[in-house]
């Protein structure tokens, strides 16, 4: 798909993605869902509707503006420390 980012383009995505969230998988409701560029604006990208993605609200903000890359190497970061240290610590 290419073209302007429009409601009709986002619509087809949501559809494309199943009403699911890109990264995660999460369903997706009106409330939920949000626009998302997969390469973010200040790293060059374009506010197409090839650029774009439907998050959920919640990955949509810990992403900010990273690039799917760089979020996934985050939480892949995260999951294997978390394996290795199942106890965080917290502020006393």
């Amino acid at each position: 798909m290419s073209g302007p980012v429009s409601t009709a383009n986002v619509l087809a995505i949501l559809d494309h993605q199943g009403f699911r969230c890109n990264l995660t998988g999460r369903p997706l409701t009106p409330d939920t869902a949000a626009l998302d560029h997969i390469v973010p604006m200040r790293c060059g990208g374009e506010h197409v509707i090839e650029n774009t993605q439907v998050l959920h609200r919640d990955v949509n903000r810990a992403k900010n503006a990273m690039t799917n890359d760089e979020f996934i190497a985050l939480c892949t970061e995260v999951v294997q420390w978390m394996a290795t240290n199942p106890t965080p610590r917290h502020a006393p």
